[in-house]
């Protein structure tokens, strides 16, 4: 892999993380509370059927990627 596709995956891997981030604040501000505390255990139980966790998922792989593999021998 070049040196400049790593650069390129460990961009995207970046974007993604830091997309999927804003969107766990938006969901973690949308779930209903009765008292000052947030409901853990119904904000995880909802994680799992939105987009954020698969999208923060991807981007983690994309960084990895972009980090761990070997560059092209010359």
């Amino acid at each position: 892999m070049s040196c400049l596709m790593r650069l390129f995956m460990i961009l995207i891997g970046g974007q993604l993380m830091a997309g999927a981030s804003i969107q766990f604040i938006f969901d973690l501000n949308a779930v209903q509370h009765s008292s000052d505390e947030v409901f853990w255990r119904e904000f995880f139980k909802e994680l799992t059927v939105r987009p954020p966790l698969y999208v923060m998922i991807l981007g983690m792989v994309f960084l990895f990627i972009g980090v761990c593999f070997p560059r092209k021998t010359r």
